[in-house]
């Protein structure tokens, strides 16, 4: 989708889960985030050409994991240092941005360093009453 990354309705989303794919190392490294929107719908958004992923996660709350906002943060330290250490064995990175994920719910905080993204599979999940 071509959608602005800070525009999708990340307030009030529900974090359903993470999954790293490094199955082909240096080739398809992908992170991919799984999430219930507010309007029901699920799906995911995945990072494609990505460099790394950083994760602060707080468990033991008994409930879902809302998020309260995700971004994307250029001035984030942590990419600052991800392309320093690329660029010292003489492989510069560009096009790489940091995606910021916070959590309402539990304070976490999940970085991901990537090229690319896209929103997949969406779908309308029925509600079980």
């Amino acid at each position: 989708m071509n959608e602005d990354f800070n525009s999708l309705d990340w307030c009030d989303a529900t974090l359903l889960g993470v999954n790293i794919d490094r199955s082909e190392p240096g080739t398809r490294d992908e992170v991919r985030v799984e999430v219930r929107w507010p309007d029901g719908r699920e799906g995911a958004v995945r990072f494609s050409d990505a460099f790394g992923c950083s994760a602060v996660m707080n468990f033991g709350v008994l409930g879902e994991e809302g998020i309260e906002f995700a971004v994307i943060d250029d001035d984030e330290p942590g990419l600052r240092d991800l392309l320093d250490r690329w660029d010292a064995v003489g492989y510069p990175l560009s096009g790489v941005r940091c995606y910021r994920i916070e959590m309402s719910s539990t304070g976490s905080v999940i970085l991901i360093y990537a090229k690319t993204w896209r929103v997949e599979n969406l779908r309308m999940v029925d509600a079980v009453l």
